[in-house]
């Protein structure tokens, strides 16, 4: 399945929530979406489903050697590590020490740019969360995102993605909706006709939409 843009893959997965969810107080529900790309899928769901909508940034951790493979991920004060995969590449204490500050910075660098206090995320205790991005990679900034997210107590968290490799696993949550899933996943763009990068004034405007 190929999706037109990011606001497709959105309109897309609200059908499918609203299908399955059979949501009936909608104040019981909220939408959390990663930045950059995924606010545009969550905002799409949040206006469809009329529920709230709250945007979260959340930084991959970086192998030294390769910026584009995430080997974790933070999101406040909350980090996940694929243990694995640094044994595995033989990343020592020091080179991830070193990647953990620059995802660090670049986490502040993100907080510095948008309104988004950790305290806001208290509003979703008791209530069924709905996580999504554009889509899933290596999954690492999924799971600090539900780390975090776990820490708020919400009710739920139920994972809604465009698209994911087919090794993906996601147990932990509670329930999952993927759009497609694909054996020869390469990257997150293979499966949209556009798929711009996201600038801070489209980032913004969103933010005044959703009313941040």
């Amino acid at each position: 399945m190929r999706f037109k843009d990011r606001a497709d893959a959105g309109r897309q997965l609200a059908h499918l929530l609203e299908e399955k969810l059979k949501i009936h107080n909608r104040s019981n529900y909220v939408v959390v979406s990663l930045l950059r790309g995924g606010v545009i899928v969550g905002q799409e769901i949040s206006e469809i489903l009329s529920i709230k909508h709250l945007p979260l940034v959340v930084t991959k951790i970086s192998a030294p050697f390769e910026s584009e493979l995430a080997i974790g991920a933070l999101c406040y004060s909350t980090r996940w590590l694929d243990l694995q995969s640094i044994k595995q590449l033989g990343i020592t204490d020091q080179q991830l020490q070193e990647m953990v500050e620059l995802a660090q910075k670049k986490f502040n660098q993100y907080l510095n740019q948008y309104p988004l206090s950790e305290p806001i995320y208290q509003s979703i205790k008791n209530k069924t969360t709905i996580l999504t991005d554009d889509g899933v990679a290596t999954g690492a900034t999924i799971r600090a995102a539900y780390q975090f997210l776990k820490k708020q107590h919400p009710k739920k968290i139920i994972l809604a993605i465009p698209a994911a490799p087919s090794d993906f696993y996601a147990s932990e949550f509670d329930r999952v909706f993927i759009l497609t899933v694909s054996s020869q996943y390469h990257a997150v763009s293979q499966f949209y006709e556009d798929f711009p990068q996201i600038d801070n004034q489209e980032i913004k405007q969103l933010f005044r939409c959703i009313g941040i």
